[in-house]
């Protein structure tokens, strides 16, 4: 699986359907901003988002996966839908772990700028009394 091709493929497809990213992520009810980063190759779709996806560019999911087009005739293996699909899930698995990461960094960051004002605060009353 690489984020890459599949951001390509995304991006391939939507522009084919006349589609904005504003567009897509409305039929999608996700943000601009979220498909921006899968054609971008930053992050990798959702495992929820896959089937959604494909029915709105008509690939099929092998394909959104894979991150290009597959001869109808070819038929792939067991274990190679079962990689494609470890794949998929490391990623979302991925993402999940970004975006904790982020939210425990902004809480940080939000208690310690919450006690820097009381801090000021209680400085600030000390001096007037």
């Amino acid at each position: 699986m690489d984020k890459e091709k599949t951001g390509q493929l995304i991006t391939e497809l939507r522009k084919e359907k006349g589609m904005t990213q504003k567009q897509l992520a409305e039929a999608l009810n996700v943000t601009d901003k979220a498909v921006s980063k899968w054609e971008r190759g930053l992050s990798f779709p959702d495992v929820s988002m896959l089937e959604p996806i494909s029915d709105l560019l008509d690939i099929s999911i092998l394909e959104l996966l894979e991150g290009s087009r597959t001869d109808p005739d070819k038929s792939l293996s067991q274990n190679e839908v079962q990689e494609l699909i470890k794949g998929s899930v490391g990623l979302s698995e991925e993402e999940i772990r970004h975006r904790k990461q982020m939210s425990r960094f902004i809480i940080i960051f939000l208690v310690v700028l919450f006690l820097l004002l009381i801090s000021i605060t209680l400085n600030i009353i000390s001096f007037l009394v």
